[in-house]
């Protein structure tokens, strides 16, 4: 890509970033500094993300990875895409803003190579992910799709007709693990994905939930902190369900908003699924009830256990597990256990003790600058043009 197309991209995330603010606006939380620990995420991304995706890029192409992750289950989605360019990009704008006077001509230029690099293989990735072709969920109209057509009829083969009263309990069952996986990515939603919506016909839309990496006792502890004396039945599950009568709007993080927002009352179909070794398994829907069961005690554990822990401990676990959501990548080249995923020895000496002091980065208030503003200079800075 050449610096021109770069910086379009730049702008264009910028108003996606933008977007997602207002659709979901800034994270709160009564446990966790969630807005302090993703400002210490971001540096540190800024540090250290470049080595990390050289290293998965230098094993595989960004277009081999997309057209192995149109999965079920899969790591690689619309989510972990846009790790690639938000937390970098994020960690970039803080460091212009307030050591670079807000001058990108002055960022050095190895890192300003970097984030060519990081974009450049980003763009590739999304591009050959979606079926849109575009790189992002926004600029394909709002809808996360990737899944094949043979994914999609295996999918409907198995759908199974269910009635309200049924859909409420398998609802609360869900909603359980949703707080569970929650819980153990420090109140942040990395181990869920929403693909869709998928047309079925002019009545009906397809949608699928997926969540991976739950603490079932067997898969390796994602974070140091997951392992709990309740176990979830499996380490991963997908629920996809059809909806009559329904709209819905996907955005890059991987959640899906519903309009009417209370769709249990047009739910027409649903199946479970998860995968065992290498292959997809199907679930019974009178399943869930053990899944819903067992992350409610799992995410009682994890809530005691961090409420015991000290502000300090939960900025750097909060910032670690979003560090982690790189391990996704590294995942499918087999060299996660050769990464450090500490926090760097920078981060933990000057920002550690900034975001102890603080909520969020001043850098941040470029968000909200008003739409004439942020047309002239995006939120993530354009790449000086020489």
């Amino acid at each position: 890509m050449d610096l021109q197309a770069i910086n379009k991209q730049i702008a264009h995330l910028s108003d996606v970033f933008t977007n997602i603010l207002l659709e979901r606006g800034l994270l709160e939380s009564q446990l966790f500094p969630v807005n302090a620990y993703i400002s210490l995420a971001c540096y540190n991304t800024y540090e250290t993300q470049y080595d990390i995706m050289k290293q998965v890029w230098d094993r595989i192409t960004p277009e081999e990875l997309a057209a192995k992750s149109k999965t079920l289950l899969s790591e690689i989605h619309a989510l972990s895409i846009t790790y690639q360019w938000l937390y970098y990009g994020l960690g970039r704008m803080g460091v212009i803003f307030n050591q670079c006077d807000s001058d990108p001509d002055k960022e050095p230029k190895d890192k300003q190579d970097q984030w060519r690099f990081i974009l450049e293989n980003w763009y590739r990735l999304g591009t050959h992910y979606f079926t849109s072709g575009n790189p992002t969920v926004e600029s394909a109209g709002y809808v996360n799709l990737a899944f094949g057509e043979e994914v999609r009829s295996w999918l409907q083969d198995h759908l199974e007709p269910v009635k309200p009263q049924q859909v409420s309990g398998f609802r609360k069952a869900i909603g359980a693990v949703d707080l569970y996986a929650f819980m153990d990515e420090c109140e942040a939603r990395a181990k869920i994905i929403e693909h869709g919506p998928y047309p079925i016909n002019s009545e009906e839309i397809l949608v699928i939930t997926e969540y991976t990496h739950l603490h079932d006792g067997h898969e390796d502890l994602w974070l140091p902190w997951s392992e709990t004396e309740t176990k979830l039945p499996t380490s991963t599950l997908g629920i996809a369900m059809t909806l009559k009568d329904m709209k819905a709007k996907a955005i890059d993080v991987g959640t899906i908003s519903h309009d009417p927002a209370e769709y249990g009352d047009h739910v027409t179909s649903m199946m479970a699924y998860t995968k065992k070794g290498s292959k997809l398994a199907i679930i019974g829907l009178d399943e869930l009830s053990a899944y819903g069961e067992a992350a409610d005690a799992a995410q009682q554990e994890l809530f005691m256990r961090f409420a015991e822990w000290d502000k300090q401990q939960r900025l750097i676990a909060g910032a670690k597990a979003y560090m982690r959501g790189f391990a996704r990548f590294t995942n499918q080249v087999g060299i996660t256990n050769q990464i450090t995923w500490d926090l760097t020895p920078h981060s933990m000496e000057e920002y550690v003790p900034y975001f102890m002091e603080h909520d969020g980065d001043n850098a941040f208030a470029r968000m909200f600058r008003p739409p004439d503003e942020r047309a002239k200079d995006p939120t993530f800075y354009y790449l000086p043009e020489h």
